[in-house]
């Protein structure tokens, strides 16, 4: 995480800091007649002056210096400076160290400094009382300003880690619903062509089986390949090609019918869909058609996709029969279909999982919405 605004060690911290002490000296110091001992007067300016050129690096180095200048200086009578000088750099202290320990510890030198002052000093007792108030409310409001500074800078940073936090976890997610689309409709694509191959009577028909078993590998490797790309290397145009959209069931639909599935593509009144919405459409299809051929082989799928204003409709049917079937849908939900819930949701749409009316079947089904434009 970057370091707090209040950190900074530019060298216009420094001369700003000098500028303050100086100022300090020019009203609180110089005009106190110290004739009687011009040295120790002097040194106590310079330390003053050290004091708050330490403010920005050495902040608490910096308030001891000039806390104990003010504090001999008053009891001395060589100035009137009311702890003004001490608060700038407490100020500093705050921002940098303002927790709820170094409080305690920031009152009780305060309480200390102030009695030192109020039984050191030569003034009447009206002056020592206003003194004393004046130190008490310069060096109280640096501390509170300097500390409600800090807590708000550190709230803002926490809120910005939480926010940059937040939008990993949400990517990393999205990655692993990509991830797993592509596997399992992959694995399942190559199972189930894997075993019509075994099955195959003929050397020809199983070295076409393989070449489609080899085709569909290297797809998968190919989005994994995008997918994971584009995390690595987020800052940089990392997809080697498009996420895959409605432009692409027509190709989905013609592997499976290679891989034995029979499919029955009716695609109608899609104008220009956004890339998200066409790639949920498309995941949509491609586990629909994959659990089918994965849990009812030759089962008839039906695929329709329909454009309306304002909303996408997806469905994915078919008219399978089998125990895996049936135990799949009566059972706990896979993670496919979990992840095809939460991506629908995340685009503010509904999506829908279930056994199809009648003895058999299923249907995945799912409304996006669309901006009214695209639904024309």
């Amino acid at each position: 995480m970057n370091r707090p605004w209040f950190d900074s060690t530019e060298p216009s911290s420094v001369r700003w800091d000098v500028g303050a002490g100086l100022l300090c000296v020019l009203v609180f110091w110089l005009p106190v007649d110290a004739t009687r001992a011009p040295l120790a007067h002097l040194g106590l300016i310079a330390l003053l002056v050290v004091g708050m050129a330490l403010r920005t690096r050495r902040p608490l180095a910096a308030f001891a210096a000039v806390t104990a200048a003010t504090l001999a200086g008053a009891a001395l009578g060589m100035t009137q400076d009311p702890f003004v000088a001490a608060a700038w750099v407490l100020h500093r202290v705050a921002l940098t160290r303002g927790t709820a320990r170094s409080l305690n510890t920031v009152a009780g030198l305060t309480a200390v400094t102030i009695a030192a002052v109020a039984f050191l000093g030569t003034a009447d007792a009206e002056s020592t009382v206003r003194y004393t108030m004046l130190s008490l409310l310069a060096l109280a409001a640096a501390w509170v300003l300097g500390g409600t500074t800090r807590r708000a800078t550190l709230e803002t940073e926490h809120a910005m880690l939480a926010e940059r936090q937040g939008a990993v976890t949400a990517e990393r997610l999205r990655v692993v619903r990509e991830v797993h689309d592509v596997v399992s409709h992959s694995l399942g694509t190559i199972a189930v062509t894997a075993g019509v191959a075994v099955r195959a009577d003929d050397l020809a028909r199983m070295r076409d089986r393989l070449g489609q078993i080899e085709t569909v590998s290297r797809q998968a490797l190919e989005e994994l390949r995008t997918t994971l790309g584009a995390v690595r290397a987020s800052d940089e145009a990392a997809e080697r090609r498009p996420q895959p959209g409605i432009g692409d069931l027509a190709a989905l639909a013609g592997r499976m019918r290679e891989n034995g599935v029979p499919v029955t593509l009716d695609v109608a009144d899609v104008g220009a869909v956004p890339a998200g919405v066409g790639l949920a459409a498309y995941r949509i299809v491609q586990e629909g058609l994959t659990n089918a051929a994965r849990h009812a082989p030759g089962a008839r799928c039906t695929v329709t996709v329909r454009g309306a204003p304002g909303e996408l409709r997806v469905a994915v049917t078919d008219d399978g029969r089998g125990a895996a079937k049936q135990a799949a849908a009566s059972g706990e939900p896979g993670y496919g279909l979990v992840g095809l819930r939460e991506r629908v949701e995340l685009l503010g749409g509904v999506f829908t999982a279930g056994h199809r009316p009648g003895p058999a079947g299923f249907e995945l089904s799912a409304v996006l919405p669309l901006p009214e434009a695209t639904g024309d």
